[in-house]
């Protein structure tokens, strides 16, 4: 491909005014999140996201909804016991892909996890990926492959964190 410079530009400015930007997560993060965690079994993926969630600098959100085939996974039954703690907080879990509901019934301000579903069918997956930041939905996709994530994913994710034992 080759590039030629041209006489005639066009700006573009940034029209967000610091009125229109939110720090919903603080200053680590940005307002939303869309994040791979890649690493083998037993790298602790689910433990980095686990603290994400449960430390005082870390995510803000209501709402917490686990997609997983492990959703007996400890970390996941203590996150469970926790958010029934707190008044307001709610979470929900799928087992099946066909359970899981749109980008645009998530409730507001909250996490979606995805963890260990490469294998299952990727389109409402992918949608989450290119509609969640408008419902202010943070996601996490958790996998064991980067090679198998779907190249779509790859290019919605903000950060990708690799895990290694």
């Amino acid at each position: 491909m080759r590039f030629i410079k041209q006489e005639k530009k066009l700006r573009i400015y940034n029209i967000d005014t610091p009125d229109t930007i939110q720090f919903r997560h603080g200053e680590l993060f940005p307002n939303t999140v869309c994040s791979l965690v890649l690493g083998s079994s037993g790298c602790d993926k689910t433990n980095s996201i686990y603290f994400l969630l449960v430390v005082e600098n870390g995510l803000r959100f209501e709402n917490i909804y686990i997609y997983s085939k492990t959703l007996e996974q400890p970390k996941y039954k203590l996150l469970k016991r926790i958010i029934d703690d707190i008044d307001g907080a709610k979470i929900f879990t799928f087992f099946e892909n066909d359970k899981i509901i749109s980008p645009e019934k998530v409730l507001l301000n909250s996490i979606f996890i995805m963890d260990g579903v490469i294998g299952e069918h990727q389109q409402v997956i992918q949608e989450f990926f290119c509609r969640g930041r408008h419902n202010k939905i943070d996601i996490f996709y958790l996998a064991q492959s980067y090679s198998k994530v779907p190249k779509q994913l790859v290019y919605f994710c903000h950060y990708i964190r690799r895990c290694i034992k």
